[in-house]
């Protein structure tokens, strides 16, 4: 077995291992309960995905750190037409006005 990916979070871990599971990755999980049984988080108890084969380990490790990846996706400031308010690109209407973008 190889240990692709570890987190406390055990809806971080389940949803990665979906991702695998759709990507066609046969995937196992550890500890999918162990944190729930302590309050001190140990690491070692945390929920993690395995996977039997050296070859699936490798492309779900690229797969993983492909999907953690900050988003590198920058957006343009844009002017409000109807207030003239300055909004960050990211939004799709104006902070000030509610007025959709152009």
């Amino acid at each position: 077995m190889y240990e692709v990916f570890r987190d406390i979070d055990s809806a971080k871990v389940g949803l990665i291992n979906e991702m695998l599971k759709n990507e066609g990755i046969q995937t196992m999980l550890r500890n999918w309960n162990a944190t729930n049984i302590i309050s001190i988080p140990i690491p070692e108890f945390y929920p993690n995905i395995c996977v039997s084969k050296v070859e699936e380990a490798q492309k779900a490790k690229a797969l993983i750190d492909e999907y953690l990846a900050p988003s590198r996706e920058t957006f343009e400031s844009w002017l409000c037409s109807h207030c003239g308010e300055s909004v960050e690109g990211n939004f799709q209407e104006c902070w000030s006005c509610q007025s959709p973008k152009a």
